[in-house]
């Protein structure tokens, strides 16, 4: 049952003038509204917020998947490309967007923070790695990686405490080996453009799982050797060896912890070596025949580099290698 309620009613013009307050006090607080969003949203048509193009490109350098208008925001601080292709030999990802940015290149690949080195038009471009035997690109790669007709790319800005805050400033699963490789400080020596980078003097038998890239790509089964999820960093059995990260800016740094590969007693390791910065100071370290991280702390220093040298092994006979590598420390202001 409604209950019906009698009311009087008051004088009209009263009310009149409260409607018109009313909506005048709403208009202005809309419009307020849309000022401040406006002002708060991030800066797309015409400001300095550069909108992501992805795609993915033949070998031939023909565009096979295009992310074009596709973009998960209209500001243009992420983007997302879904398409229907099987990967071939020669195929690569591309991403045109800021200079700072992370990047999915695979649903099994976890997602790259890294740095793309000013050029006229910022890209990071990454190789489809192919093939499944030790020999084969593929090999420090899940086997689920890259596989089948339907990939997915994203690509976004980082966040505040990602371009602020505390964390290990060398991991990077996206990083590959410049091409064609050069010897460090020589003519022949290719630039990097996307960072963090890591170099080396030494692999061993060339072979994909034991390159350099291998010690930051956050993978730290240990164990074992050989393909994923046991790649490393793996040199050739010499007494000159060194193992670099490049971060391709200035940053602080105030850690390095190391994970030797524990694959003993086919593993021996090195008992001690010395971190090298690129503002010319130089850290002598003691590393023992551990499976864990090993933590090497020092006052906070700004460099764009950093060098593991003068690698003494503890059995010069046996094999020894990183399973990974961490600097830890703050992007510089």
């Amino acid at each position: 049952m409604i209950r019906r309620t009698r009311y009087f009613a008051p004088p009209v013009l009263p009310l009149v003038h409260a409607a018109a307050s009313c909506t005048l006090v709403l208009l202005g607080s809309f419009a307020g509204g849309l000022l401040a969003a406006s002002a708060e949203s991030p800066k797309s048509k015409g400001g300095n917020q550069p909108l992501f193009r992805l795609e993915v490109q033949d070998g031939h350098g023909v565009v096979v998947a295009d992310s074009g208008k596709d973009l998960r925001h209209s500001d243009g601080a992420s983007a997302v490309l879904a398409f229907d292709h099987e990967y071939a030999a020669g195929d690569r990802i591309v991403v045109t967007g800021p200079s700072r940015i992370a990047v999915r290149v695979d649903d099994w690949m976890p997602e790259c923070l890294v740095y793309l080195a000013n050029s006229p038009q910022t890209t990071f471009s990454f190789d489809i790695p192919y093939g499944q035997g030790e020999p084969q690109t593929r090999s420090p790669f899940s086997r689920d990686s890259f596989t089948g007709k339907w990939h997915r790319v994203t690509a976004r800005s980082l966040t505040t405490q990602e371009l602020s805050g505390y964390r290990n400033l060398a991991m990077n699963a996206c990083d590959q080996e410049v091409h064609p490789p050069g010897v460090e400080g020589t003519a022949t020596q290719q630039q990097a453009s996307v960072f963090p980078h890591a170099s080396t003097n030494s692999v061993s038998r060339s072979l994909p799982d034991f390159r350099a890239r291998n010690a930051i790509d956050g993978m730290t089964q240990n164990g074992h050797h050989g393909i994923w999820p046991y790649q490393s960093w793996g040199p050739e059995l010499r007494n000159d060896l060194w193992w670099k990260i490049d971060f391709g800016r200035p940053v602080e740094v105030d850690k390095i912890r190391l994970m030797v590969r524990a694959d003993f007693p086919h593993d021996s390791y090195w008992q001690s070596a010395v971190i090298e910065f690129s503002d010319g100071e130089q850290l002598p370290i003691q590393i023992s025949q551990s499976a864990e991280f090993q933590e090497f702390t020092f006052p906070k220093r700004s460099v764009s580099w950093v060098r593991l040298n003068k690698l003494v092994p503890a059995d010069p006979a046996r094999w020894c290698s990183f399973i990974e590598v961490e600097a830890w420390g703050r992007d510089q202001k």
